[in-house]
């Protein structure tokens, strides 16, 4: 390239895309948009209508993995051509967000007194890929947010700028990629990295496997969905395994040893690898909180005093790229399966979530998962040292965990003590021989805190309680509030029971548990349930076992399948029952920046949220 010319390349590239209207299957229980849109590349187009439909018309309707939001990348300084061929009975265009073009040609919409670049037949637009990034881009022909738009049912997609003479691969095979939403990027003089997009959605308008709304079972309401790139995994489609009306599983409701894994992508990487996941919000009216558990990236990328995130709100028809710092696995190399979702409780259940799976051993397409899925390959960065190859006592994540299909996660080994002394759940010599070389209850498959702090480990002692808290002078209560307090404070006032005896006359005045310690220190929270088993039936709830609770942690490192707080993919749960006391560790990592050099790190029961 000469340097006169940086960073205009001279290079076109040209795509030739079209809408195509199909019903989308969202998940393997038959969830259905049956007026879904999509773009798709021309040569690719009928092959997607074909295995589609094939899928559609089964007894369950499945999913197409071919039916995702159309990404394409291009160089910083290329300029791109899109021929946009529109076969449907309505106008559609492509307009694209943040990428340079002449609005009174490649708008992709009709306003003012532009010429229209909307189209009923076919349109070229041109654009000019001036700065690296994601773009977003969507029909602007009709931009209405309702069902009779086209938004809703994902006319949406994005365009990728990446570094100059940068290419990219697909992740299982290896071979040049055309599109889509996962790529091994290989850049000139610069790391390999692994390249997710990652699309969130407006609430859908779906069908059930009937044809009709979903309703949620417990509550016999109607039940939206939510979704990340054409697929949802809600709640209600994770039913309880007991007949119990009490038992509302959500405890394992995102475990994968009960259901299987979740319909939404599942990113993959080996411990490690460089990552940039590319987020976009597709939809036209809500916003979603993004969150990653284990990770963190900086708000700005190349600020290294930025502020670090593991969570960001993001508004409809925003893109984020975020560079994940240290990597998959982060600081600490965790594997396992690392959840992400948003933040926004209802939107959560109602489908937007899915896993991040980062694999110990080298996965090269013979595997199977414990419910019998082949395990897909995964080609290494080719600049990265090899992964080591499975063998007999190391199969590789998640085959060293036990369990069985079907039935409940299993507790930490050695992570749960029991009352009278002992754990629930010792290691077998397969999870044992996959250990780190210093493990600990609570830090067994990653070394959370290096060893400098080994010893000055910061013990918390604290216990889950259930009373009755007024909330202000005029009465206002919640009869069966619960809250994390220090077990010293137990004792101080003579057992639980005169606890709550205390805080029900308002004798204590009951508050958020703060705990404090420095940056650098590893910590560890030996957590209590003291709690009943069951929230009981209310004007504001039905009757609801809870018989298990975790405690999860943001911005802080730890082993994700022993001390998450949850139940996430194929890890363990990590929770304690009725009178058991759940051991995790956490590393407060010194670089953490939160607005300053210390932050507040917030922490909730992760099993019944």
């Amino acid at each position: 390239m000469e340097l006169c010319r940086y960073p205009k390349t001279g290079n076109v590239r040209t795509f030739y895309i079209e809408a195509i209207q199909i019903p989308i299957v969202y998940n393997k229980y038959g969830d259905y948009d049956p007026d879904g849109l999509l773009y798709v590349l021309e040569e690719d187009a009928e092959r997607i209508k074909r295995e589609a439909l094939q899928r559609f018309g089964m007894e369950i309707p499945q999913p197409y993995k071919e039916v995702q939001p159309l990404v394409i990348r291009v160089n910083r300084g290329d300029t791109v051509k899109v021929r946009f061929r529109n076969s449907l009975n309505r106008r559609l265009s492509i307009h694209v967000q943040g990428l340079s073009y002449d609005v009174n040609t490649s708008d992709g919409s009709s306003v003012g007194y532009n010429d229209d670049s909307t189209t009923s037949g076919e349109i070229w637009y041109t654009w000019h890929a001036d700065t690296e990034g994601v773009y977003l881009f969507n029909d602007m022909a009709d931009p209405r947010s309702t069902e009779d738009a086209t938004n809703i049912h994902g006319l949406f997609g994005a365009v990728i700028v990446e570094a100059p003479e940068a290419e990219w691969f697909d992740p299982e095979t290896g071979e040049e990629l055309k599109s889509g939403l996962m790529a091994d990027i290989y850049q000139p003089g610069k790391p390999a990295f692994r390249e997710y997009s990652v699309f969130f959605h407006d609430e859908l308008e779906i069908l059930n496997k009937e044809g009709e709304p979903p309703i949620d079972p417990h509550t016999g309401l109607p039940s939206m969905t939510t979704a990340i790139s054409y697929r949802s995994e809600p709640m209600r489609n994770r039913m309880p395994h007991s007949h119990d009306p009490a038992n509302s599983a959500e405890d394992v409701s995102m475990s994968s040893w009960v259901y299987g894994d979740p319909a939404p992508p599942i990113l993959f990487a080996y411990v490690g690898d460089p990552v940039k996941i590319r987020l976009l919000h597709g939809g036209v009216k809500e916003t979603h909180v993004f969150h990653l558990h284990n990770h963190q990236w900086r708000l700005e990328a190349d600020n290294p005093v930025s502020t670090i995130l593991d969570s960001i709100t993001i508004s409809p028809q925003e893109c984020y790229t975020l560079d994940i710092l240290f990597g998959a696995g982060s600081l600490n190399h965790v594997i396992g399966d690392v959840i992400f979702h948003c933040h926004l409780y209802p939107h959560f259940m109602e489908g937007m979530w899915t896993l991040w799976r980062i694999y110990d051993r080298l996965q090269d397409g013979t595997g199977e998962l414990p419910d019998g899925t082949p395990i897909a390959a995964l080609m290494p960065l080719r600049d990265r040292e090899l992964p080591p190859k499975k063998d007999k006592m190391h199969p590789g994540y998640p085959n060293f965990i036990e369990g069985r299909y079907g039935e409940s996660p299993l507790q930490p080994p050695l992570g749960v003590r029991l009352p009278g002394g002992g754990v629930t759940n010792k290691p077998i010599p397969l999870e044992r021989a996959n250990f780190v070389e210093n493990a600990v209850p609570g830090a067994l498959y990653t070394d959370t805190c290096p060893c400098h702090t080994d010893r000055k480990i910061k013990v918390f002692e604290i216990a889950m309680v259930q009373a009755k808290i007024t909330y202000n002078r005029y009465g206002w209560h919640d009869p069966q509030g619960r809250f994390f307090v220090l077990r010293e404070e137990l004792e101080r006032h003579g057992g639980l029971e005169s606890y709550i005896r205390k805080v029900e006359r308002q004798e204590i005045k009951v508050k958020p548990l703060v705990i404090r310690a420095n940056a650098g220190d590893c910590i560890e929270l030996r957590t209590t349930n003291l709690l009943p088993e069951f929230i009981e039936g209310s004007p504001f709830q039905p009757r609801t076992k809870t018989d298990i609770v975790g405690h999860h942690l943001h911005l802080v490192k730890f082993d994700t399948i022993v001390s998450d707080g949850s139940a996430n993919g194929w890890n363990n749960i990590a929770g304690a029952r009725r009178y058991e006391t759940l051991v995790e560790r956490f590393f407060l990592y010194r670089k953490l920046r939160l607005l300053k050099r210390e932050g507040n790190i917030c922490f909730t029961d992760g099993t019944f949220v």
